[in-house]
């Protein structure tokens, strides 16, 4: 398993040291691993200004973007003298997801770190806000930074689903690998951890229920805890590590999360239609509002 060679940081337009910002240069620093900042902005004001006076945009436009590179440069000198190998660029854009995509693939990154925006419920049922968009679509794994209690995590939770049978090279194990590529060069405890809610209905393809909860909760038990425990088994995770949990995912993660003072969550994040998404969104997604701590999300 190697470690992370090239990091991508989503820089804060407003030009300071954020939390994803410290968490990705500790990262590059503790790994070895390139760091490439890339700031993403754009004034609207200058941009609609062109219409009226094209040449005085075009200089206020490059005042701008010297500003936003004289800070990348001084922040860039500054990681350079403490042994970090950086390269930095600004880009007159806002940011959105195929912007950032492109340059973690010119990159060739293995990370892709950026603070997490909040947004209000009605703009994220309106519209689609660029953290979500990117969990969707990064096929990188993606950590996303809404605090930094410590410089490099000492607790990060692995969370799968043991819902079907374990198969190597699966969604659950890159979850694991991704959390173990975190856990080693940061020398931090990695727990596993799963949420099972039991089953709501049973439904036949006709349309008829079949049996009662109680009995279908019966059944999948045994089959989650079994499954659950032949994923953590390929992995060797301790006994005092593995954590079979009873409740809705969120809820459960959360509030395991907050209880062992994790920093890092590491989930699966994968691709929804868009029925999905509007009425129940993804555990990862409703992460971003719940969890405690900093989310690392991988796709399959």
């Amino acid at each position: 398993m190697s470690q992370y060679r090239r990091i991508l940081l989503i820089a804060d337009p407003a030009m300071k040291r954020t939390p994803a910002f410290e968490r990705a240069v500790w990262l590059a620093r503790t790994c070895g691993a390139a760091l490439h900042i890339a700031l993403f902005d754009r004034n609207s004001v200058i941009k609609g200004a062109a219409l009226i006076d094209r040449d005085a945009a075009v200089e206020a436009r490059r005042i701008w973007m010297l500003e936003r590179e004289h800070w990348l440069r001084v922040e860039t000198a500054t990681l350079q003298a403490g042994g970090v190998v950086v390269t930095s660029e600004v880009v007159w854009a806002r940011p959105v997801a195929d912007d950032i995509l492109n340059v973690a693939a010119d990159q060739q990154a293995d990370l892709v770190v950026k603070d997490v925006h909040l947004e209000g419920v009605l703009q994220r049922v309106l519209l689609t806000p660029l953290d979500w968009q990117l969990l969707r679509q990064c096929a990188v794994p993606l950590m996303l930074v809404n605090s930094l209690g410590h410089a490099l995590p000492r607790r990060i939770v692995a969370a799968v689903d043991a819902s079907h049978d374990y198969k190597a090279g699966d969604l659950n194990d890159r979850v694991i690998q991704e959390a173990l590529r975190l856990a080693i060069p940061c020398d931090a405890e990695l727990h596993l951890i799963h949420a099972f809610s039991g089953p709501q209905q049973l439904i036949d393809p006709n349309g008829a229920g079949v049996g009662s909860i109680g009995e279908l909760e019966r059944i999948l038990l045994p089959v989650h805890q079994r499954n659950f425990a032949a994923i953590a088994d390929a992995h060797s995770v301790p006994a005092d590590r593995r954590h079979f949990l009873r409740g809705t995912p969120v809820r459960v993660i959360s509030d395991f999360a907050r209880q062992r003072h994790s920093d890092v969550i590491v989930i699966g994040s994968v691709r929804h239609n868009f029925i999905d998404r509007l009425i129940l969104g993804t555990t990862a997604e409703a992460l971003l509002d719940k969890a405690p701590c900093n989310l690392l999300a991988v796709k399959p």
